[in-house]
């Protein structure tokens, strides 16, 4: 386990001191960071090897973590400060941004949710069916291996407009396949507690009322359906309209 040592006074991290900074604690497995007077928590640990990366000290449910911010000349001391000082902010208000950046990079995708959509939900709905087929003309081929929570409305909004030229309806009931789907995500985990829902707030097409009359292939299935309604009343009834043509007006 590494050993926590401090390279030099606390003080304000400047280009000069990293610049000067080497690991000269003797363990090569000792932790040597120079930690900065301004944000409380934010360093820059030095290795063995040479190589500094800025880091971020913070307390989140009683637990005390480490998380790297950036490598130092990829990053100036002011733009990882900066960068720190928004983790900060995220661990102070109850989110856990080592938790969160590793739920990320195990990353749960579009097709690992519709998986989980289809196996947990779907398969319980009557028109299951009807999802698995938009999930797969629709859904995967747009975003199957992007990110859950990466998806932004504006992606939402495209994929319904898309489908809408030519279907309005479908782009309609896929939008709301999203929206559920999304919804179900946040109980899941699949994406974080206080993400939006990207299907929100998306205006849907305005819908034809369409007609469907039976055709004849389809009497006998209709005569059976009828036939096998339990309540009398109903079964007569239902009868009745068929016969008579009655409908409403």
């Amino acid at each position: 386990m590494a050993k926590d040592s401090n390279k030099t006074e606390r003080r304000k991290l400047i280009k000069r001191d990293i610049d000067a900074a080497r690991h000269e604690a003797g363990d090569p497995n000792a932790r040597v960071v120079l930690w900065d007077s301004e944000l409380l928590g934010f360093g820059c640990r030095v290795f063995p090897s040479g190589a500094k990366t800025f880091v971020l000290s913070y307390r989140t449910n009683g637990r005390k973590r480490l998380l790297t911010i950036g490598r130092y000349g990829t990053l100036t001391v002011e733009q990882a400060r900066k960068m720190a000082r928004a983790e900060l902010v995220k661990a102070e208000a109850g989110t856990d941004p080592l938790e969160e950046r590793q739920r990320d990079t195990r990353g749960e995708t579009i097709k690992d949710l519709c998986a989980a959509y289809l196996e947990r939900h779907a398969s319980q709905k009557k028109s299951g069916h009807d999802d698995q087929r938009r999930i797969n003309s629709h859904i995967l081929p747009t975003w199957r291996n992007l990110k859950a929570a990466s998806i932004k409305r504006a992606d939402v909004a495209a994929l319904h407009s898309k489908i809408g030229k030519r279907a309005p309806y479908e782009a309609n009931r896929t939008l709301a396949l999203v929206a559920k789907m999304f919804e179900l995500a946040r109980r899941w985990g699949f994406v974080p507690e206080a993400h939006i829902n990207p299907a929100r707030d998306i205006d849907r097409f305005k819908e034809t009322k369409r007609d469907r009359y039976i055709k004849p292939d389809e009497l006998p299935h209709l005569a059976a359906a009828i036939n096998s309604e339990p309540n009398e009343s109903a079964r007569n009834g239902l009868w009745l309209y068929l016969l008579t043509g009655a409908r409403k007006v």
